[in-house]
Order: C-alpha cells, then structure tokens, then sequence
C-alpha cells in the first residue's frame, strides 16, 4: 500500500518533466531554425519567389499548384514585411505543429514515451531540417496529413467518436490538397484501410465512414477544383506533366537512386528502422493501418521512378505515418533485445542522435550559407545566390534605356526579378515563344508587343534573341555574377525598342 503511495506520487513529476524536456528541444530547435531564416546570406529559391508572387494575387488555384501556399506567404509577407524571412518563417513553425500532433497521434496509440519519440523523430528528419529553411508545399501538406493520422488515432482509441472523427479527417486531407495534391496518398491509404477490413468483425473504416471521409475532402477542396473547371485544368495537367510518363525510361536503377535517396529524406538509420513497419503489420494491431498510409506512397513513387523519374521528396507523405509507427516501436520495450542484439532504446539514441547531427550540420550550413569544405563541384546552394546582384546589374540599364519592362530569359530569373522589383515601376515578362503555356510566367506574364516602348531583354548569348518586332539597341552588356566556388551566372542585357 505504501509503495503503491510512492509509486503514485513519483510518476507524475517524471513524465511532466519529460515532455517538458522534448517540448523544450522542439522549441529550441525550431527558435534556432528562425535565427538560421533570419540571418541567412541565401536568398529565396525559384518556387518561393514564384509562390511570393501568386501570394500578391489571391486565388483558390494556380497554374501548377493549388493555392494553400500562397495564402501562407501572403500572410507572412503582410505581416512581417518585403523580405525572405517573412516568406520562410511559417515554414519551421508549420513543422513545429506536424511534430506536435504527432506527438499526440503516438501517444493516443503507444503511450507517453512513444509519443515525444515521434515528435523527436520528426523534428530531427533532415528532410523536415531542409523544409524548416526553404519553403515548399510539402510543408502545410504533411501538416493536413499528420491532422488526417491524429482524426483516426482518436476514432480508433476512442477519444474522438468515429463519425467525428471521419469528417475531420476528410477535412484534413481536403486542406492538404489545397497545398499540394500528394494529399491523395492519405485519401487512398483511407480507401485501403477499409478495404483490408471490410471483413473484419470491428473494421477501423467502415463504408460510411470512408464516404464521409470523401465527403468532407471534397467539399474542403472543392473551391480549387472550381477553379480548375474555370481555368482548363491547368493545375492537374501540370501534374501529369510533371510525372511525364510520356518519356518512359523503364530503367531499374532509377528505383535503387530514389530508395537511397530516401535514406537522405529520413536519415540512413531511421529510415532502415522505419522499414521494420513491413515486417509488424501482421502482427501489431496499429501497424496493420498505418503501414497502409505510408508503403503504398514509397511503392507508388517507386513505380514511378522506374517509368521515368522520381525526386526523393515525392514520397513525403509517407513519413508521418512512418514516424508514428517508428516512435511507438523504439518506446514500446526500451529493454528488448533486436537488430545486432542492441537493445531498442540504443537504437532510438543511435538513430535520433545522428538525425540530430545531421540536423545541426543543416542549420549551421543555413546559417552560414555554405557547405564549406564538404561543398560538392556542383554546389547545390548556387541557385539560391546572385539574383539581388542581378538586379542591381540591371537598374543602371533600365535608367538609361528608360525602360520599365524587362523580357527575363527563363522562368527562374523572371520570378526571382519579380521579387528583387517588387514596389517599383517594373514589369517582368518571359517570350512564350511556342504559344503553349508551359509556366506561370508564359501564362500570366507573357510578352506583349507594344509599339514604341523600350525594354530590356536579357539573354545567354551575346547575339540578340530573334524577336521581329524588336528594333536592338547597341552593344550588350554582360553580367557577370559568381554563386559558386567556380560557378558563375553570366547574362547578356539586351537593349530595344518594341
């Protein structure tokens, strides 16, 4: 009876210090990535900017993505000012919730323990260390996903009755899919869960529920789909042209390259253990669903990097589920001996603790702008340098021409020119030489002969593009920027009147 006493009035204090252990290194952790956002040398990337610039024209869709993003930055931005900070900044505190409510998520299904697991699994993703810096549609995406888990853990243990629960889970994934179509993948690890209980006695999903899921998702997203019928279809044939399944390669390789790059998305070790979730579905109950939310996406995406290509990131929307099932697996039996005979709780060290290594190595490549002495031939950071320099190269000449429009020679350079622009009289076109849209800019910002007005063309080549109705002016002028160690970005500033 007095143990008992005992027992009762020690475990409280441990676990309240615990979570607030981990809640403190989530914090932490996402405070240090705010610095890194704010003190970066490293400007804005060719999507932020372009998402930038949907954001300062509201609408339910765009032409290659749905509109969840620029809403997202069009807040930030009105609150925080013209800025690349103030577009990333959502981006690390968005992983700070998906980490959060999926703390929850295991919790509900594994206990305490299994739930600041996952929420240190998830914050130390290298893959979510990137998607804390640069800002992407993957970001709000994995937040509805973690949502749509967090609706069917609660249905599933009973904290949420079950057709509650449904419909805030279509709602989730609704929302997802206003960020990015991926959300799909949740809607069909849904479908799969009810079909691979449809003869259980007690299924998770019953048919009514998955309709409701449905339901709820369609409604939730409908205002975009709207805009698809209104606009075409622009956003889903940009998908299908992004998976451009027209150039089959059929090459076996391509598989072996996107599950390596998986270990990059997750980290070598985690994302081996992760793999454990094939082998416990059978004979762990929550395994058995939530292996339906993540290996048919890892699968899906394989297929397709077999038929023609895949980038590493496209199957994002497994990782939730994975990190649910990888938390309460390593806090399920801290003391039970597995893989090499190592104990599960040195494995969760092991593998949290080089994430974390990674993790760091990251923030401080952020904050520094360089890799340093690891930096690679091809520097990956090069693309996020140089564009302000480019701009300034450039106003000299619009002064001197008089000129107030600018032909941008590629979509990069338009939208980051759009963004180093932004507030004064310059207007930031592209030639849309074939007539069929294939970008933002070539829909929306296409080139529009106007007699008599000067401009400025910018060019790879020394020799003026041929553009008819433009009368050249002069000789070029070259600029001449350096975004590597030994990379430069050279542009030819051509003068003309239309």
């Amino acid at each position: 009876m007095k143990a008992d006493h005992q027992q009762t009035k020690i475990e409280p204090p441990i676990a309240f210090a615990s979570n607030r252990l981990v809640l403190l290194v989530l914090l932490g952790l996402t405070l240090l990535r705010t610095a890194a956002v704010a003190i970066s040398p490293l400007e804005l990337g060719v999507d932020e900017a372009q998402y930038w610039l949907w954001s300062q024209s509201p609408d339910f869709g765009y032409f290659t993505k749905p509109p969840l993003i620029a809403w997202i930055i069009g807040a930030a931005h009105w609150a925080f000012g013209h800025s690349a900070m103030a577009v990333r900044l959502p981006a690390c505190w968005l992983q700070l919730a998906t980490a959060l409510v999926l703390w929850q998520t295991a919790s509900w299904l594994y206990g305490p323990r299994a739930g600041r697991l996952t929420a240190l699994i998830w914050i130390s993703l290298p893959a979510v260390g990137l998607g804390s810096f640069l800002i992407s549609t993957d970001t709000p995406l994995l937040l509805a996903i973690a949502l749509a888990l967090l609706a069917l853990a609660g249905s599933v243990c009973g904290k949420i009755p079950r057709a509650r629960a449904m419909i805030y889970a279509g709602i989730a994934l609704g929302v997802g899919m206003l960020a990015k179509y991926a959300a799909l993948y949740g809607l069909f690890g849904f479908m799969l869960i009810w079909a691979s209980g449809r003869h259980h006695p007690n299924p998770i999903i019953q048919g009514r529920h998955l309709l409701l899921i449905i339901a709820a998702c369609l409604i939730t997203v409908s205002p975009n789909l709207i805009w698809n019928v209104m606009h075409d279809f622009s956003t889903m044939r940009h998908l299908g042209d992004n998976a451009n399944l027209a150039k089959q390669t059929h090459d076996i390789r391509q598989i072996l390259i996107f599950l390596i790059g998986q270990a990059g998305v997750a980290g070598p070790l985690v994302f081996f253990l992760m793999l454990g979730i094939i082998f416990a579905a059978r004979r762990e109950k929550h395994a058995g669903w939530l292996v339906w939310m993540a290996v048919p996406v890892i699968g899906l995406i394989s297929l397709q990097a077999y038929l023609s290509e895949a980038n590493a990131n496209w199957a994002m929307a497994a990782y939730p589920a994975l990190s649910v099932w990888l938390g309460g697996w390593l806090g399920s039996d801290g003391a039970q001996k597995t893989l090499l005979r190592l104990q599960r709780k040195w494995l969760g060290i092991a593998a949290v603790g080089l994430n974390f290594t990674l993790t760091i190595g990251l923030l401080l490549a952020t904050m520094a702008g360089s890799l340093g002495s690891l930096t690679p031939a091809s520097d990956p950071l090069r693309r996020l340098r140089g564009w302000q320099a480019l701009a300034q190269d450039i106003e000299p000449h619009l002064a001197a021409h008089q000129a107030s429009r600018i032909i941008a020679d590629r979509r990069a350079t338009a939208a980051l020119l759009s963004w180093h622009f932004h507030g004064q009289d310059v207007t930031i076109m592209i030639h849309d030489r074939d007539g069929m849209p294939s970008n933002h800019f070539e829909a929306n910002h296409s080139w529009q002969n106007r007699a008599g007005s000067p401009l400025l063309v910018l060019s790879g080549s020394s020799t003026p593009p041929i553009m008819p109705p433009i009368k050249w002016q002069g000789s070029p002028s070259q600029s001449k920027i350096m975004i590597g160690r030994n990379k430069s970005r050279d542009l030819y500033i051509h003068k003309g009147i239309e």
